[in-house]
């Protein structure tokens, strides 16, 4: 995971996680030889329903996941895999629009009534929220700007 940002706003919390998968491609068959550090990008997207318990217990219910389409950062992609690359572009561009749109779309997984968790506020001021959850496992998270964050809202929210 490469950073995680979390949007805290009337009740509501969207979650944002950024993946970076296969950091380095190493394959090797007897004809073919390739090696480097092709990255793969993703992001998934929980939306969950945020209510107050008491002064500082709060319950955390999930509402949605959204897997995104994972991208390929093509400067990372190795020389030998190009054309292989340019050939699976070519052949997504010409599958039915309602395939297409729902790959570029993402995966959506409704999770309403699934899972919920209930943590407790340890301590905020206007830089830091520190939450425990049941366990005790402590989540530290940081106030940025909303425009540094790329969720499209007005209000600051923070990281973790």
């Amino acid at each position: 995971m490469s950073k995680m940002n979390l949007l805290l706003k009337d009740g509501y919390a969207k979650v944002a996680a950024h993946l970076k998968l296969l950091n380095s491609v190493n394959i090797s068959p007897p004809t073919l030889v390739i090696s480097g550090a092709m990255q793969i990008e993703s992001k998934f997207i929980l939306s969950t329903k945020v209510s107050v318990e008491g002064p500082l217990r709060m319950k955390e219910e999930y509402v949605e996941g959204i897997f995104e389409s994972p991208t390929i950062v093509e400067e990372t992609i190795p020389e030998q895999l190009k054309g292989a690359y340019s050939q699976a572009l070519t052949t997504a561009q010409q599958l039915p629009v309602p395939i297409r749109d729902a790959v570029a779309n993402g995966l959506r997984v409704p999770l309403s009534g699934t899972f919920q968790r209930l943590f407790m506020i340890s301590y905020l001021d206007e830089e830091i929220l520190i939450i425990r959850d049941t366990v005790g496992i402590p989540e530290v998270l940081t106030r940025l700007e909303a425009s540094s964050s790329g969720m499209a809202e007005t209000n600051p929210e923070y990281e973790s």
